[in-house]
């Protein structure tokens, strides 16, 4: 054992050593006295049957309106190129026009008396068509070209 007060061969005292208590250990419970169980509170089978029959309520209103009322689910839009093509067989055969390359916007709702524009050339010169749905099943009126 090292004598803090010893002194070096020189006569100064040698410096007594450094230390600090080690920290506190990391794992264990916080607190040592006696521990309480925890209580769990049970979920009443009443709570259970009124939250699962306002989930399935829900569920009904939402599948009954996506049927019935018309565009909450179902909204009926235009095949894009089956449009495009019609378009173009009134141009050719109908107005008997030198028709190509025709374009209409995606996605367009089959809405009875909506109308919308297409684009198509016409002997090589671009020209706008204005197409108007007439019936919900689809069928539509192709204006002659602008």
């Amino acid at each position: 054992m090292i004598n803090p007060h010893a002194r070096a061969d020189d006569g100064s005292p040698t410096p007594a050593p450094h230390w600090t208590p080690a920290p506190p250990a990391q794992w264990g419970p916080a607190t040592t006295g006696p521990r309480t169980p925890e209580r769990r509170r049970r979920v009443s089978r009443k709570g259970v049957i009124v939250v699962a029959s306002a989930v399935a309520a829900g569920a009904t209103l939402v599948a009954v309106l996506g049927l019935v009322w018309p565009g909450f689910l179902n909204r009926k839009v235009f095949d894009t190129a089956a449009l495009q093509q019609g378009v173009l067989s009134v141009l050719r055969d109908d107005y008997q026009l030198d028709a190509d390359l025709v374009a209409c916007p995606p996605g367009r709702a089959v809405t009875v008396g909506s109308s919308f524009s297409c684009s198509a050339e016409v002997a090589g010169v671009p020209k706008t068509i204005t197409v108007t749905v007439t019936s919900s099943d689809g069928r539509f009126e192709v204006g002659r070209p602008r």
